[in-house]
């Protein structure tokens, strides 16, 4: 198929770019403590873009002659009704050696999803219900051809696990459901269901918290939500060509302790690999280093616009809803890669100690911020009142609420161990657990 789709594009076009997927996706279902599922589907597809004075965009996961004839065309004519612009497609250059793929997932997935399911439902106790549990691995590896001479090969692995964990006692119900990606199974460990299970079970007695200014202590999933949402944007060469970034290099935006960092090299980060979704290499560009914007981060298509070289950031990713299998049906866009913050220098346990009085969030509801104005309120859906020092009542409800361009120069903490984590709203992110003075929480 590949063969005869560049084929055709060679007699239809000049400029041509084929971004070609081939997945395969093993999955388990859990159902009330039990496996009740286990599937094996292959997903396979091919999207073009043709620049002939405007950039165009068609794809397909139809292999016939018909079909692939008809995405050319599609994307030729998308081509002529674009805006006008300035582009051209990458040509072949050096990368980097990186950790990108699990080689359990390559070898032998099947096996693997089964057994960590098996040592999941090993592990759960009696009062606690898998009403419903997904585990999926995916196994890819894709083809980038384009006109520039540009022909190059990558394998990626990714595993997803949710879980609803249902506990109930004395007639009341709680529901807790963890979503968690990583590039490696054993990036989630039996450790991570078990502090899952432990905050299911607390959220039996949780209680809203009282409305007060208070210091906040946010997960690394929600400080991947928070911050990498309005700083990825406004980090972004499209906010700044577009005229709505907030970031001017080389001034103050933060904290001297906040290193914030793209990074698309760290090893087995879900968006690491030696290229980016255009062919380009992948490198750590620093975006906030001690306290002070640096740059901004480029795709082809702002780095022409812009007078920059790409930085490797043109990265097939949905806005709404991740993309591992079906990266063929969207186009690369400007964003960070791996939303990397460096650690600080305090244990948590440290962190949490040095309060007198306040509150850790384990999980929002769904912290989605407005990434232009930094603005955000979000509910608690698990979380626990910090007195003296330690870790007391679990509070759950009530709205946190503020400015992320105002959290972060109100930064009392940083944890000493950044963590591979995903979020709710943004995918890929390297993060500690960061504390916030100053922090409205609106509840009882």
């Amino acid at each position: 198929m590949k063969e005869y789709i560049l084929s055709q594009l060679k007699k239809s076009a000049k400029n041509y770019e084929l971004f070609m997927q081939h997945t395969k996706i093993n999955e388990i279902h859990i159902q009330k403590n039990r496996i009740f599922l286990e599937n094996i589907t292959k997903d396979r597809g091919y999207g073009i873009r043709i620049y002939n004075k405007g950039i165009g965009f068609s794809s397909s996961n139809i292999g016939t002659f018909f079909a692939i004839n008809k995405t050319i065309k599609d994307a030729k004519k998308s081509a002529s009704l674009s805006e006008k612009v300035q582009f051209q497609f990458p040509s072949q250059k050096k990368f980097k050696t990186v950790k990108s793929v699990d080689k359990k997932i390559k070898e032998n997935a099947e096996h693997e999803i089964r057994d960590f399911a098996e040592q999941i439902l090993n592990i759960i106790p009696k009062d606690v219900l898998i009403s419903f549990g997904k585990l999926r691995t995916y196994d890819s590896y894709t083809d980038i051809i384009n006109s520039e001479g540009l022909n190059v090969r990558k394998e990626e692995s990714d595993f997803m696990i949710e879980m609803s964990l249902i506990v109930e006692k004395n007639g009341k119900k709680v529901e807790f459901w963890p979503h968690q990606y990583r590039t490696r199974i054993q990036d989630i460990s039996i450790s991570d269901i078990e502090r899952w299970i432990k905050i299911a079970r607390d959220q039996l007695k949780a209680k809203a918290p009282k409305t007060e200014r208070t210091t906040v202590i946010f997960s690394p999933s929600s400080v991947l939500d928070g911050l990498g949402s309005v700083i990825g944007t406004h980090a972004s060469a499209s906010a700044k060509v577009n005229g709505i970034t907030k970031l001017v290099p080389e001034e103050k935006v933060a904290v001297k302790d906040l290193t914030i960092i793209s990074d698309g090299l760290y090893p087995y980060g879900l968006m690491t690999n030696s290229f980016d979704d255009e062919g380009n290499p992948q490198r750590k560009i620093n975006i906030i280093e001690k306290g002070i914007f640096k740059n901004y981060v480029y795709d082809q298509f702002y780095g022409i616009k812009d007078n920059h070289e790409s930085t490797g950031n043109g990265l097939r990713q949905g806005d709404v809803f991740f993309v591992f299998d079906g990266k063929y049906g969207v186009q690369p866009t400007d964003q960070i890669s791996n939303f990397y913050i460096k650690p600080g220098k305090k244990s948590l346990e440290k962190l949490i100690s040095e309060v007198k009085h306040g509150i850790l969030v384990d999980k929002f509801s769904w912290l989605s911020p407005d990434s232009i104005s930094g603005t955000f309120s979000s509910q608690i859906s698990a979380g626990y009142y910090i007195d003296n020092g330690e870790i007391a009542d679990p509070i759950k409800g009530g709205l946190v609420t503020g400015n992320f361009f105002d959290l972060i120069q109100n930064i009392s903490g940083i944890s000493n161990e950044s963590k591979i984590i995903s979020g709710g709203t943004i995918l890929a992110g390297v993060c500690p657990y960061i504390r916030f003075e100053n922090v409205l929480v609106a509840g009882e």
